[in-house]
């Protein structure tokens, strides 16, 4: 079973984290890479909104009364578009995640691992697909959406390699 954690971009290359038993495994890369990589994956967790919004979301305003830092997909409504196109052209489910806000769930600095922040953004990604997968997600529903997050829970990530991490509960 594969599951797929994207930390979508722009104007810089994605970053995506595969995740194969325990470990997670991340790359670097376009759509193409993207679609290779994750178009047999059960579920595929973005850090994007997936839906278009002038102002804040109902889920996004969810979010903010929870203590979650959010932007507004008017902010980013080129990213938006990249992740809508996308999830359609994926074959699994796709849901949308903000690791910012799982870090902060489970207490974990992702400054820690030495990495760029995209790196930690897409492992968490992909962990919110296994706990999503397992019923164990936290969801913040709004009427125009729901943030799938890690639940408020002890998850210690470790770093085996620069691109590979692994997980305990």
């Amino acid at each position: 079973m594969k599951l797929c954690g994207i930390d979508l971009a722009v104007k810089r290359p994605s970053t995506i984290g595969v995740l194969n038993g325990n470990t997670i495994e991340v790359y670097e890369g376009d759509e193409d890479l993207i679609l290779q990589l994750c178009a047999t994956s059960e579920i595929v967790a973005i850090d994007s909104p997936l839906s278009y919004s002038k102002g804040f979301r109902d889920v996004d305003k969810q979010m903010i009364k929870r203590g979650y830092r959010v932007l507004p997909p008017s902010w980013m409504e080129s990213l938006v578009v990249k992740a809508i196109k996308l999830s359609r052209m994926l074959k699994g489910k796709v849901i949308e995640t903000h690791p910012t806000s799982s870090l902060k769930n489970i207490g974990l600095d992702w400054r820690r691992y030495n990495v760029k922040k995209d790196i930690i953004d897409a492992v968490v990604a992909a962990l919110v697909s296994l706990f999503y997968m397992k019923g164990e997600a936290m969801e913040i529903r709004g009427s125009d959406g729901v943030i799938y997050l890690l639940p408020k829970k002890k998850i210690e990530i470790s770093k085996l390699s620069e691109n590979v991490f692994t997980f305990l509960e």
